[in-house]
C-alpha cells in the first residue's frame, strides 16, 4: 500500500486475492472518499482512493490494513503476494504477464486456427482426388489431434484475457453518488453479477455507453425526493446494474425504478422532428415509439445541460453496442421505470461464423445468432405490403434475401456446375428443385441465401479503411481455403427495413 498525500494506491499483487470492495463501500457510506480509480498497468492493477480530508486519513488506512490482512477470497483471481507466500511458506501457482504477451499469444492462437482449418480444406481436397484410405484416415486422425490442441489453447487464451466485469460497474460509484448529489436526488446504487467476466477489449469500450445510460437513469428517470412522495415511491430511488452470462454472450442491465418514458412526449417531439406523420403517429404500438429514442440527436429535453439534452441520446450508446457485435433492448413502463439491456459477445477475437454463398463469394453470419436453418418450396412465400414473408410453424418471417441485400447477383445453376466444392453443386440442386434455403435469425428475419458451405471458427480482423463506411459488415477473416470471407453484422442484417 502506498500512500501520497491524501491518495493511496493499492495493486491487485498486493490484495492477493482478497475482495477490497466491502471495506471501500464502507468508507463510501461514510463520507470518506474523494474518488475512486481502477488503473490498469503492465497486466496489473492499481486502485486509487482519494480520501476527501486529512481527518480520514487514519480510519482508512487502518480499513485498508485489515482489508490487506484479512482472508482470502476463495477463488480470488489477485495474484497472492510475495509476503503471504514467504509467511505461509507457500509458493506462488501464478505468474505475472503483461497484457502486450497475452494479445501477441491470442495472435498466434487466430494463426493456428486459421492453418488449422487449412488443413481441413486441403484433406477434403485430398479425399476428392482419391487418396488411398489408409492414408486418408492417417491425415485426419492427425488432423483431429491438431483440431483438439487448438481447441484448448484457444480456451486457456481466451480465459486469460478474461476480467471480472466489476471493474467496470464499481467506476460508477462516484458518478452515481455525484450526481445524485448535485441534481438533490437519492439514489441506492447496487451491482449484481459483478463476478461475470467478459473481454478485456469489450470492457474497455463498454464504459462510455453505459456511462450515458447511467446519467440518463438519473437525470430523466429517477425522480427527485418530493415528486417520488407524490407517486407513493420511498425517497431513495434505485439504480441497478446487473450482469448475466448466456452462453458465449453476457446480457448487461442497466435498470431505474424511476418515472420511466413517456410516450407521449416521444411521439409529440418526434412529429415536430418530421420523424413520423400524424398518421403513423396514431397506428404506432409502444415498441415502435420507443424504438423513436434511437433516432439521431432525439432527446425530449426543451433545454440542454451539461447532463443532458444535448442530442447526444440512445443512439450514440446503440452504435457502439453494435461495433462491439451486440444489440440494445428498451423497456419502460410510464411512471414505474425504464430496463436497458446490452447484449454482447464475451469476446470479439475468435468466433465460430456460418458460410453463406452469394454471387460468387463468401460471407460469414455468427452461429451464435442462428436460430435454424430450413428449406422451403418457393411457393411457401408470400407478398404482405409489398415485401416477402414465409410462415413457419405459426409464426410469419420478413424474407430478406442476401444478395439484394448486398447488391450482388445470385450464384446460378452454371455457376455450380463448374464448381470444385460439393457445397456449391448442392446450390445448383436447389435451384433446379425450386427450393429456397433460409437461415433464421434471432433478431426475427429470415435471410435467403443462395448456398451454406458449413461452419468454421474464425479470427476477426477489423475492415480496411475502404470499408469501415458500410455498416453492414463487422470484420473481415481468412478461411482455411485462403479465400477472404467478410462478416455480416447481424444486427444490421435483422432490421426488416434493409430488406424492402
Amino acid at each position: 500500500m502506498e500512500r501520497k498525500g491524501r491518495t493511496f494506491r493499492i495493486s491487485a499483487y498486493e490484495l492477493a486475492g482478497r475482495d477490497a470492495w466491502p471495506y471501500i463501500r464502507r468508507m463510501e457510506e461514510r463520507g470518506w472518499l474523494s474518488q475512486i480509480h481502477v488503473i490498469p498497468s503492465d497486466g496489473d492493477f492499481f486502485m486509487e482512493l482519494e480520501v476527501k480530508a486529512e481527518a480520514y486519513i487514519a480510519d482508512c488506512q487502518q480499513l485498508l490494513r485489515d482489508c490487506l490482512t484479512g482472508e482470502k477470497v476463495k477463488g480470488g483471481g489477485f495474484l497472492r503476494s510475495r509476503e503471504v507466500e514467504k509467511e505461509s511458506g507457500e509458493f506462488s501457482t501464478t505468474v505475472r504477464v503483461e497484457q502486450e504477451k497475452i494479445d501477441g499469444l491470442l495472435a498466434l492462437t487466430g494463426e493456428l486456427i486459421v492453418t488449422t482449418n487449412g488443413i481441413t480444406y486441403l484433406i477434403k481436397r485430398l479425399e476428392q482426388k482419391g487418396l488411398p484410405p489408409e492414408l486418408l484416415r492417417e491425415f485426419k486422425e492427425y488432423q483431429a489431434s491438431l483440431n483438439r490442441m487448438s481447441w484448448g489453447i484457444q480456451d486457456i487464451v481466451m480465459e486469460m484475457r478474461l476480467m471480472p466485469i466489476s471493474f467496470v460497474f464499481e467506476r460508477f460509484r462516484r458518478v452515481v453518488r455525484e450526481l445524485g448529489q448535485e441534481l438533490n436526488k437519492k439514489v441506492e446504487f447496487k451491482i449484481v453479477g459483478g463476478e461475470v467476466a467478459v473481454d478485456r477489449s469489450v470492457s474497455a469500450a463498454l464504459y462510455e455507453p453505459m456511462l450515458h445510460l447511467v446519467r440518463n437513469a438519473i437525470d430523466h428517470g429517477i425522480e427527485a425526493p418530493e415528486e417520488r412522495r407524490q407517486r407513493g415511491k420511498p425517497d431513495r430511488g434505485e439504480l441497478l446494474l446487473k450482469a448475466e452470462r448466456r452462453g458465449e454472450r453476457v446480457i448487461i442491465t442497466v435498470k431505474d425504478d424511476g418515472a420511466g418514458i413517456d410516450p407521449a412526449a416521444v411521439k409529440r417531439k418526434a412529429l415536430q422532428r418530421g420523424l413520423i406523420s400524424p398518421e403513423q403517429m396514431e397506428r404506432m404500438t409502444l415498441e415502435d415509439t420507443l424504438q423513436l429514442i434511437f433516432a439521431p440527436g432525439f432527446s425530449t429535453r426543451e433545454v440542454a445541460s451539461h447532463v443532458s439534452g444535448r442530442g447526444v441520446g440512445m443512439d450514440v450508446v446503440q452504435d457502439a453496442v453494435e461495433r462491439l457485435g451486440g444489440k440494445v433492448g428498451l423497456q419502460s413502463e410510464w411512471g414505474k421505470g425504464m430496463e436497458v439491456t446490452l447484449e454482447l459477445p464475451i469476446s470479439m477475437s475468435i468466433m465460430r461464423v456460418l458460410l453463406l454463398q452469394c454471387g460468387g463469394g463468401l460471407y460469414g453470419l455468427p452461429v451464435s445468432e442462428v436460430k435454424e436453418i430450413v428449406k422451403i418450396p418457393l411457393e411457401k412465400l408470400h407478398c404482405l405490403k409489398g415485401r416477402e414473408v414465409v410462415a413457419l410453424r405459426d409464426t410469419v418471417y420478413p424474407v430478406i434475401r442476401l444478395e439484394r441485400l448486398l447488391g450482388r447477383e445470385a450464384p446460378t445453376a452454371e455457376t455450380a456446375e463448374t464448381a470444385e466444392t460439393a457445397e456449391t453443386a448442392e446450390t445448383a440442386e436447389t435451384a433446379e428443385t425450386a427450393e429456397l434455403t433460409l437461415v433464421i435469425l434471432l433478431s426475427g428475419v429470415a435471410l435467403a441465401v443462395a448456398g451454406i458451405q458449413g461452419e468454421q471458427d474464425v479470427v476477426l480482423k477489423n475492415l480496411p479503411s475502404q470499408l469501415t463506411s458500410l455498416k453492414i459488415f463487422t470484420g473481415v477473416a481468412i478461411l482455411g481455403s485462403g479465400k477472404i470471407a467478410l462478416i455480416l453484422d447481424s444486427s444490421v442484417v435483422g432490421r426488416t427495413d434493409y430488406g424492402a
